[in-house]
């Protein structure tokens, strides 16, 4: 899609990896093509929505630290996904599926005087490790006030598929020790730092830890430190909470030491007992809303 004619929305390279950056009057951002990635989010006058690794590399073929990646057909580690997600899986296949290091093409671009929205599609869907069909797109809606994605997956097989996603968006954070997540009360998890034990869930979460956890959540959670509150909504029934703390940080690619003090990830997901299964034809939308 040509973007010269465009009045907010430009081309811009950097390294290996093509970009698209946003100047509105109200907001900025930048979306990588590769892995139709969103990178920053700044409105006009506030600090970035998300956060990004000061060590990111842009780099073909591989996923860049921050934004929010795209994890699909497959959410992490293909032996921790569910049966019917893993019998279409065969062989050596990346952690997270390959959604977030293939080239994505701009389809549309709707620019207006207080938003800008985008819809990207994933052309080349087959992967080695992959025996089914599906279609993939990405729509994104960028306001002052308002930041949503919608993950629109089709079934185009002759058969019923499963998968499993995550949208694994990064946000800052100005001191992880007196972060709070509210809104997941009482809810059961599974800890994937705990052998995967099923446990359940008491008060805000905080952090104090290596944390790794699939959140069974259909509420909105409100991530709120100092004065800041950040409200994350989501039509799905899994929220992926996830921090490296010390150790892991030191092992992680593209990622500062010290870097675990000042990120988190909260993933809106369709994972473990929420992976979703479509008939032959269907769709199905993961939809995540930050404001």
């Amino acid at each position: 899609m040509n973007l010269h004619r465009l009045a907010f929305c430009s081309l811009i390279q950097r390294d290996e990896l093509e970009l698209i950056k946003v100047d509105h009057p109200l907001f900025s951002a930048e979306l990588a093509l590769q892995g139709a990635q969103l990178l920053s989010f700044q409105p006009q006058g506030q600090s970035d929505w998300l956060w990004l690794s000061e060590q990111a590399q842009y780099r073909q073929g591989q996923a860049i630290r921050g934004g929010i990646p795209i994890c699909w057909p497959w959410f992490g580690d293909t032996q921790r996904n569910p049966k019917p997600v893993q019998q279409h899986i065969k062989g050596e296949a990346p952690a997270h599926g390959f959604a977030r290091s293939r080239l994505w093409q701009l389809q549309q671009v709707q620019e207006a005087c207080d938003q800008v929205r985008l819809t990207l599609a994933l052309a080349d869907t087959e992967h080695p490790a992959w025996q089914a069909k599906l279609q993939l797109k990405l729509e994104l809606c960028l306001a002052p006030q308002q930041l949503s994605l919608n993950l629109i997956t089709k079934n185009v097989s002759a058969s019923a598929v499963t998968f499993s996603q995550a949208l694994h968006t990064y946000l800052p954070v100005s001191d992880i020790h007196a972060l709070r997540l509210n809104g997941l009360h009482g809810t059961g998890y599974i800890d994937a730092i705990d052998d995967w034990q099923h446990k359940q869930h008491i008060g805000a979460v905080r952090f104090t830890e290596e944390t790794d956890r699939i959140y069974q959540s259909q509420q909105p959670l409100q991530l709120q430190q100092a004065q800041q509150r950040r409200i994350i909504s989501a039509n799905s029934a899994s929220t992926v909470v996830w921090n490296p703390w010390v150790d892991k940080s030191q092992r992680l690619g593209q990622f500062a030491d010290d870097a675990w003090q000042r990120m988190v990830c909260v993933e809106t997901a369709n994972c473990a007992f929420d992976a979703v299964t479509l008939a032959s034809g269907e769709q199905h939308s993961l939809e995540m809303c930050i404001r």
